[in-house]
């Protein structure tokens, strides 16, 4: 399919609203706040990691992501659990990463308390511009800014067939929704649902590259 040549431009100056920037700001205070708690009190962390592991191995199983072999996670934060879950259910390799430095040395720390270096690698990186081509799955968190300008980077460089999962809070869909439709060749397989904590909702796309 042809990607309409004006579909990049648009989709990058989509605006949020205020309220939707604050609700973004503040969804992503919460979890950093979360993930440092995580990293400091081990009783926290086995509580966290156990909420959390049930929304992603929900969508895990719903998206299909036993199938992936090389599989890049956007936006770890400094406890990530998204690659520590993978390591657990999944076969293949998981490569994290985090425009943060701080985020990357506290998860490093926890990859190598858990002995799961061997099939996580924890990198700094940038969601913008990161190389994607040796990927088959990639995952994009909630928490990875700017949404946008990432997804227009995935949906132009990565391999066709490669399965992408965005993940974004409720209050700030809707743009992520427009951003993909605005690519021809980018289509929404499934979506779901997670409601984890009381102040934390967020849905997941299930995309898939067919050109």
């Amino acid at each position: 399919m042809r990607i309409d040549n004006n579909s990049e431009k648009i989709c990058s100056i989509s605006k949020y609203s205020f309220k939707t920037k604050f609700n973004i700001s503040r969804f992503n205070y919460f979890w950093k706040a979360i993930d440092f708690i995580a990293c400091k009190i081990k009783r926290f962390a086995i509580l966290y990691e156990n909420t959390l592991s049930k929304e992603y191995e929900k969508e895990g199983e719903l998206f299909n992501i036993s199938e992936s072999k090389n599989i890049l996670h956007i936006g770890c934060g400094s406890y990530p659990v998204t690659a520590i879950n993978l390591a657990k259910y999944n076969g293949g390799k998981v490569v994290a990463i985090d425009i943060d430095p701080r985020a990357i040395k506290l998860a490093t720390k926890v990859i190598n308390n858990k002995k799961l270096q061997d099939k996580i690698s924890i990198n700094k990186g940038d969601g913008r511009s990161y190389p994607i081509k040796k990927f088959d799955a990639i995952i994009i968190s909630s928490c990875s800014i700017p949404k946008i300008d990432i997804l227009n980077h995935i949906f132009k460089t990565a391999n066709i067939n490669s399965k992408i999962i965005v993940r974004e809070i409720y209050g700030a869909r809707k743009a992520v929704e427009d951003c993909i439709n605005l690519h021809k060749n980018i289509e929404i397989k499934k979506r779901i649902g997670n409601h984890p904590f009381p102040t934390s909702r967020w849905e997941s796309f299930y995309l898939i590259k067919n050109s």
